[in-house]
């Protein structure tokens, strides 16, 4: 059954550019910096689509920008005015525009120097813990606890007593085993990535809504209800951060786990972010760290 969302809207349509393309993918192996990011724990991180800008989202209610250059970070502005601790992240394919889920049962819309959030996307009964954009038309996904996944359409027009009206629109919902903490969506918008409280990542076929392929393995353990597990860009591998500090990798081709990162977190990593042009890695943890792997 699909079923509607509701918004606050303030926004207008926005155009987008397209997505850089990763030929390939360089595998981490070492830390090039760390950094104390946030107030409190760290739940979410994501690269702009250049790669130079990174977005960190915190306990703290704040969104955090840092410029990547060189091997290091450095802190560049921080965004306000989410209505509770920040679950998920995300950029638009322009860069300008950053989707955040929050523990308020909703999901927010900001412009890269606003303080305030342009939309709010409601209707999901439990704290939505994942939003991502879908394509370059203006459409969105979001996850929640209550155990469904909601496609939307971010700027529609709808007409309504001979009114149009605009705002998000929820279009599709997916119904999946355990909470879901995380979306993330591959490059060429073919399959779409899980991870849940059963310790378990999904590849979603988004051509046939059907699960794909599943990764586990012993010693992965998720470790909050907001856990994010990504592609990596050329969609060669999946990495997740576990609850004991490490990171693991697996092989898409071979669906067997590659690596597994360790000694640098002493904390639940809550996310993991790989840069578009794959040559870099970012996590973040409980203990307010935000750690960069070449």
């Amino acid at each position: 059954m699909v079923k509607r969302g509701n918004s606050i809207s303030s926004g207008s349509e926005v155009r987008y550019c397209s997505m850089p393309i990763c030929l390939v993918t360089c595998l981490p192996s070492r830390v090039s910096d760390v950094q104390e990011a946030h107030f409190s724990e760290v739940n979410a991180v994501k690269f702009s689509p250049s790669s130079g800008m990174l977005a960190t989202g915190g306990a703290d209610s704040l969104i955090r920008l840092w410029s990547v250059a060189g091997g290091r970070l450095e802190s560049l502005q921080t965004l306000e005015g989410a209505n509770g601790s920040i679950t998920s992240i995300e950029f638009d394919p322009s860069g300008c525009q950053i989707l955040a889920a929050a523990y308020n049962n909703a999901a927010q819309l900001w412009h890269i120097g606003d303080c305030k959030s342009k939309e709010t996307l409601t209707g999901h009964a439990d704290k939505v813990t994942a939003a991502k954009f879908r394509s370059t038309r203006l459409q969105a996904v979001t996850g929640s606890r209550d155990r469904t996944v909601k496609e939307w359409d971010l700027f529609p027009r709808w007409v309504l007593h001979g009114t149009v009206k605009l705002g998000p629109r929820c279009t599709e919902v997916i119904p999946v085993e355990g909470k879901v903490t995380s979306l993330h969506i591959s490059q060429d918008q073919m399959h779409l990535l899980s991870c849940s409280r059963d310790n378990t990542l999904k590849v979603i076929d988004l051509k046939m809504n059907n699960v794909r392929q599943v990764f586990r393995a012993d010693g992965f353990r998720c470790g909050s209800d907001w856990t994010k597990a990504i592609f990596s860009p050329d969609k060669s591998y999946v990495l997740v951060g576990s609850s004991d500090g490490s990171l693991y990798l697996w092989n898409m081709e071979s669906g067997k786990l590659e690596t597994i990162l360790s000694g640098e977190h002493r904390a639940s990593v809550n996310a993991v972010a790989w840069c578009f042009s794959g040559q870099c890695v970012v996590s973040v943890d409980q203990a307010k760290k935000v750690v960069l792997w070449k």
